[in-house]
């Protein structure tokens, strides 16, 4: 059975107990959580464990030792840009040897990371970023869905609790306001105020929709 993004994303909202998501570009506020925590969610899970589609091997490029290393190793290497976790270095690819991992912050795009150590042709063994979901094996695909559901359970709950229709927070409004108004005029909050409510609190969600889906539409043409 091919293991999709979407199929990890339901599972994840079916360990929350909220409803499923047909589409990754829905607007719904469960695929918007799914959208925002999915890639934290899976490099977190890569590091993890070293799972098997994932392991990596790349002989690595040499950039000049930076300063106050010199003592411990004689090379620094550039890391992969897919790697996640690093696990052994080999030197001529046979023997382990130490390493450490640092930040070069004399670097002119900032503080790029390399690996120092004593390995004069270093191989890399590490776990890479694999963003493909039909490599995902069943357990990684169980393991990342209930990390997405811890992630976005908080937030989740929260965005359920705004004061907008089809929402709980909606309701909870209404009841607010409602009672408010009954303590100030002895009366009941009249219907058609609570439709009016309504309508104002479905055009504001409407006018959301319309600016994410028009944000993810101009993302896709620039």
């Amino acid at each position: 059975m091919t293991i999709s993004q979407i199929s990890i994303w339901n599972r994840a909202l079916g360990f929350l107990g909220t409803r499923s998501v047909a589409s990754e570009r829905e607007n719904t506020p469960e695929a918007l959580q799914c959208r925002l925590y999915w890639d934290s969610a899976r490099r977190q899970v890569l590091r993890d464990f070293p799972w098997n589609f994932a392991q990596c091997r790349a002989w690595l490029a040499r950039l000049p030792l930076p300063e106050g290393f010199e003592r411990e190793f004689r090379f620094a290497y550039a890391l992969p840009d897919d790697c996640l976790k690093v696990h052994e270095v080999r030197h001529e690819g046979i023997a382990p040897r130490p390493f450490s991992l640092a930040q070069n912050t004399a670097d002119a795009a900032g503080s790029a990371s390399f690996l120092a150590t004593d390995a004069a042709r270093a191989l890399l063994l590490y776990t890479g970023d694999v963003r493909n979901s039909r490599l995902f094996d069943d357990l990684f695909a169980h393991m990342l869905a209930r990390k997405l559901a811890a992630l976005i359970a908080v937030n989740l709950a929260i965005m359920n609790l705004l004061p907008l229709p089809a929402l709980d927070g909606g309701r909870i409004f209404l009841l607010i306001v409602g009672e408010v108004w009954r303590l100030l005029s002895g009366r009941r909050l009249d219907p058609k105020y609570e439709a009016w409510i309504h309508g104002a609190g479905f055009a504001l969600l409407l006018l959301l929709m319309v600016v994410v889906t028009f944000s993810d539409i101009w993302k896709l043409v620039t």
